[in-house]
């Protein structure tokens, strides 16, 4: 477990000597772990507590991360009840009082509220990225709209309200993936309808399968194709799965990574969903 070297230091159970040994690595300022531990979420949600000595939320981001959902981002961010003159260039800090329906414990340190995480990242930019964080945490934890539109409420004067309203209008946490919820904003704003998101089917077989993005009364779906797609097992998986779609009238069309970074790219995607609708 993280813990503050100068405590450790005081408590006289290390040396300074000792702290810039082998056996462990710094983390944050006077935050230290032991050189074997694997620095994975819990640990960094622990660092920063630590760091605050004690005193922090873990917020943003990490806060996200901690419930188990996809971020575009993975800075550390932490709410402090008065203002830190120290802080670290990679610690983000900001003063507040949360009200204690905003806070949980996760990891053994407080966090903020699945809604309150929702409702900070709301406020970043660029607004797809928020959507897709806003939709991340949201079908992680089972988050309505009407949960972050209670948070807005009680933050009528907080900076970024103005976005979480638009991202309100946007989300959707059916949404399984960063990419899908890129990919169906990106659409979106090409003039596309609107798919519906994880669309089930039950095939032939009886066996039921989601699509990533589907529109039904046409039998049009698009199915993005992540790293674990593109092993051998997983390009069969999916002919066998498309052919079995094909059999019920389904038109499938694969969606890589490549195409949601090229614009060009993107647009030939979306042109061909339109002629597909039409």
């Amino acid at each position: 477990m993280p813990f503050r070297g100068s405590l450790a230091v005081g408590l006289g159970l290390l040396t300074a000597d000792q702290l810039r040994g082998p056996n462990f690595v710094h983390l944050h300022r006077d935050v230290y772990v032991g050189a074997d531990t694997e620095i994975d979420t819990r640990v960094r949600v622990q660092a920063l507590h630590a760091w605050s000595r004690e005193r922090g939320i873990v917020a943003g981001p990490l806060a996200a991360l901690a419930y188990g959902a996809d971020c575009p981002w993975d800075d550390a961010e932490v709410v402090l009840p008065q203002h830190c003159r120290l802080a670290p260039d990679d610690i983000a800090t900001r003063t507040d009082h949360l009200p204690s329906d905003e806070v949980v414990e996760r990891h053994g340190c407080p966090i903020t509220s699945p809604a309150r995480t929702a409702f900070d990242l709301a406020r970043r930019v660029p607004l797809v990225e928020a959507v897709a964080a806003v939709d991340a945490v949201a079908h992680r934890c089972h988050l309505t709209s009407e949960h972050l539109r209670r948070i807005a409420a009680a933050h009528p004067r907080a900076r970024g309200t103005v976005q979480v309203r638009r991202v309100l209008e946007l989300t959707d946490p059916r949404a399984e993936s960063l990419p899908e919820t890129r990919l169906r904003l990106g659409l979106l704003d090409r003039g596309v309808p609107p798919a519906v998101p994880q669309y089930r089917v039950v095939l032939l077989g009886g066996k039921r399968v989601r699509l990533d993005l589907a529109w039904p009364h046409v039998k049009v779906a698009l199915e993005y194709d992540g790293p674990e797609h593109r092993t051998i097992a997983g390009q069969n998986r999916d002919a066998f799965r498309d052919g079995d779609l094909g059999d019920l009238g389904w038109d499938i069309t694969r969606v890589t990574s490549a195409m949601l970074l090229d614009a060009a790219a993107f647009d030939q995607l979306a042109a061909r969903v339109m002629r597909k609708l039409a």
